[in-house]
């Protein structure tokens, strides 16, 4: 069976502002977000979010940064390149020129698996065009599949803490008030 090429994407490069990362608290949804995109806004102010290239392809996202390193007397010039593979951006969300994104990567050192990342774009246009990209990514039927199956399992996780929780809990009589009205 030959391999199906994506092209439903044309590649796009985005020079932004990276504002930060930080861990969500959920899968999907703005709710997860917001809160986040506030956050690094108001750390926006006290330290300078660093230059990166987003290129946005059929395949996914690539975060690419330029770095100056103190290797010996001469400072060098490095690119850092992380792929995000398509089918772990699970969300995106526009507040103006800034654009945020929920990626489903483990992080070892966190031990997280969800992060809300936000980027500052040149403009509102800048930022729609971004988001449009990122959405039709996020919109195939594939990945949505794949996000129902997530959220219904940590659907079900949830309630069994829930049920784990109860378990134990007060039943209306306890042993001591039982041991207490059979002495009166």
């Amino acid at each position: 069976m030959a391999l199906k090429l994506r092209k439903d994407i044309k590649k796009s490069s985005y020079y932004v502002w990276f504002l930060g990362a930080k861990e969500s608290k959920g899968l999907r949804g703005s709710e997860f977000v917001l809160p986040v995109i506030k956050h690094l806004e108001e750390r926006e102010k006290d330290v300078e979010p660093f230059k990166v290239t987003l290129q946005v392809s059929h395949k996914g996202l690539k975060i690419i940064q330029n770095v100056v390193s103190q290797k010996g007397s001469k400072p060098k010039n490095e690119t850092i390149k992380h792929f995000i593979p398509h089918n772990t951006i699970t969300c995106v969300y526009q507040k103006e020129d800034v654009i945020a994104c929920i990626l489903l990567l483990f992080n070892p050192v966190t031990k997280c698996p969800l992060h809300v990342h936000a980027y500052r774009c040149d403009s509102l246009e800048t930022a729609s065009l971004l988001k449009q990209q990122l959405l039709v990514l996020i919109e195939r039927p594939e990945n949505q599949k794949k996000f129902a199956e997530i959220e219904g399992r940590l659907k079900a996780a949830k309630e069994v803490k829930k049920v784990e929780s109860s378990v134990g809990s007060d039943t209306g009589t306890s042993t001591r008030e039982s041991e207490s009205s059979e002495e009166r």
